[in-house]
């Protein structure tokens, strides 16, 4: 068996991580300067666990419905 996982920095907080790069929640945004650009023509950047928990919080509290994360986001994924 054969095993694919991706590693890099959450557009969130900037901390490096494992996750499995079809599954991972992600947002097409940019970071400068301590600044997250959101616009739909950039690529999709990578949220780790505790950020996207974090933002299911805020959601909760402002009445709005969770996103739910996939099955294996952050797990390694076997090829074939």
């Amino acid at each position: 068996m054969t095993f694919m996982q991706a590693y890099g920095d959450c557009i969130g907080c900037g901390r490096l991580f494992w996750f499995n790069p079809d599954r991972v929640p992600s947002i097409r945004a940019r970071k400068e300067n301590g600044t997250i650009t959101v616009d739909p023509s950039l690529p999709r950047e990578p949220i780790c666990r505790e950020c996207f928990d974090r933002q299911n919080a805020k959601r909760r509290l402002i009445g709005i419905p969770e996103v739910k994360l996939l099955p294996g986001a952050y797990d390694a994924q076997e090829i074939a």
